[in-house]
C-alpha cells in the first residue's frame, strides 16, 4: 500500500513537470524563439532542431563547469529564394526586441549574413547568432558565464591550450 503511493506520487509528479517543463523553457528563451518562429511565418519554413539538444547543453555546462549555461540551436535548410540578407537582419532585429544589442553584422557579396546579438544579464552573456547562407539559416543561442568570457577574452590562446576557460583567472 505504501508503495502504491509512492508510485501514483511519482506519475503525478511527472505528470506535472511534462506540463510545466515546456512551458518555462519557452518562457525561459523566448527571444530564440521569437526569431525562429517569425522565420517560419515569414518564409513559411520548419526550423529543424537538433535532437536532443538539452543534453548538449548540459554537457557543455558540465565540461566548462558553468561556463557555458545553455546553448539552443535551429537549422532552416531551404528558406525560400526570397530570402534576403536585408530581410533577415530586419526580420531577426525586430524579433529580438530593444533588449538586445547588434555586435557583429557582416555581409557578404554573395548574399551571406552572419548577424550576432548580444545581451548582459547580470553575471551571463546572452548571444544570439543568425549565419544565412546559399538559402541556409542557422540560429544559435548561447548563454555564457560573463566572468569566465572576460578569462577566455583575455587570453584565448592560454585558455585553450590550458583547458581553462571554466576557470577563474588566477
Amino acid at each position: 500500500m505504501r508503495m502504491a503511493r509512492f508510485v501514483v506520487a511519482g506519475i503525478l509528479l511527472a505528470a506535472l513537470l511534462a506540463v510545466i517543463l515546456p512551458k518555462t523553457v519557452r518562457a525561459a528563451n523566448p527571444d530564440f524563439d521569437a526569431v525562429v518562429a517569425a522565420v517560419e511565418r515569414r518564409y513559411d519554413a520548419h526550423a529543424e532542431r537538433i535532437p536532443m539538444m538539452g543534453l548538449v547543453s548540459l554537457c557543455a555546462r558540465v565540461a566548462t563547469r558553468g561556463g557555458v549555461k545553455g546553448m539552443k540551436v535551429a537549422e532552416f535548410d531551404h528558406l525560400s529564394t526570397a530570402a534576403t540578407a536585408d530581410e533577415l537582419d530586419d526580420l531577426v532585429s525586430r524579433s529580438l526586441g530593444s533588449g538586445w544589442q547588434r555586435f557583429v553584422a557582416e555581409r557578404e557579396k554573395g548574399g551571406e549574413l552572419n548577424l550576432i546579438y548580444v545581451q548582459p544579464d547580470g553575471r551571463a552573456m546572452r548571444m544570439l547568432i543568425a549565419d544565412f547562407e546559399h538559402g541556409e539559416l542557422d540560429v544559435v543561442r548561447v548563454e555564457v558565464n560573463a566572468d569566465r568570457l572576460q578569462h577566455w577574452m583575455q587570453d584565448p590562446g592560454g585558455s585553450a591550450r590550458r583547458h581553462d576557460y571554466g576557470s577563474s583567472p588566477d
